[in-house]
């Protein structure tokens, strides 16, 4: 059981720490002295271009590692789900171990949806910016003559790219309530289990 908390754990620690580590991190503007308050809209120091390339690594790179966490904790309360099917249930809970652990699987797993629904704009938004300049950059027109309407579009969309990476912070952070109310889930599980 401590197996399940442990990744659970340490998934909603790591989704977090996107949001309040790397992100922050990424749009510290030019030289910023580590113990000086950065304002919530300070230009970032880094070119836009190279801002969204950034995220993007952090994205897939949390895309490759969180949700095969959740589907191993999910597995192993799938397991308990099955093995506790009729066990006696405390009167405290009110219904049965299955149906506990089914619950700590869809808090769990919730992740995903969330994550295809609440933060599909802001994705798509961001790797767009991301990967605009890569077909031209693998044809090797690094220096492409686009017209002053295309200009003002992609310093519109420049602009935004800030703002995007905050909105995406704050949904990653919701993001990792899934997980930690599972680990929660499965942990009030535990406990009442000891006590059977």
């Amino acid at each position: 059981m401590s197996l399940i908390n442990k990744l659970t754990t340490r998934q909603t620690g790591g989704i977090m720490c996107l949001s309040v580590v790397a992100i922050p991190a990424l749009s510290l503007p030019a030289r910023h002295p580590p113990s000086a308050t950065v304002p919530e809209h300070q230009v970032p120091g880094t070119p836009v271009a190279h801002l969204s390339h950034q995220w993007l690594d952090v994205y897939e790179r949390g895309k490759s590692i969180f949700p095969p966490i959740a589907m191993v904790s999910s597995a192993a309360n799938v397991y308990l789900a099955w093995k506790l099917r009729d066990a006696l249930v405390p009167d405290v809970l009110g219904y049965s171990w299955s149906s506990l652990y089914v619950t700590a699987i869809g808090a769990t797993l919730g992740i995903i949806p969330w994550t295809l629904t609440a933060m599909k704009d802001t994705n798509g938004q961001l790797k767009a910016h991301a990967v605009r300049d890569d077909a031209a950059a693998a044809e090797g027109n690094g220096e492409m003559v686009i017209s002053a309407q295309e200009k003002a579009m992609r310093a519109k969309q420049d602009e935004q790219v800030p703002q995007l990476m905050r909105d995406w912070a704050w949904l990653n952070l919701c993001r990792a309530a899934f997980p930690l109310v599972g680990g929660v889930i499965g942990f009030l599980g535990a406990i009442h289990m000891q006590r059977v």
